[in-house]
């Protein structure tokens, strides 16, 4: 099995289950005991935010999206006039 990326400076990119299983022998991560979601509210990250956003449906956070970035573009629209 690979994965195709695509073409990168004329060369056509393969990623091979060999390839994955190579670089998880080669990488040397420090894993620490603490708990990735304590770490991540420490860091400034709204957890309960993202929780929320995720018991949504797809289609309505797709919806909010096109909400927010519609609200972008009329800023920027504004601020040019």
């Amino acid at each position: 099995m690979s994965i195709h990326f695509g073409i990168e400076g004329g060369k056509n990119r393969v990623y091979t289950l060999a390839m994955a299983k190579r670089r998880k022998k080669s990488a040397k991560v420090k894993v620490g005991k603490k708990d990735p979601l304590k770490a991540a509210a420490e860091f400034g990250i709204d957890i309960s935010a993202l929780r929320d956003n995720l018991k949504l449906s797809y289609a309505e956070r797709i919806r909010r999206h096109q909400i927010a970035l519609n609200t972008i573009e009329k800023l920027r629209k504004a601020k040019q006039v």
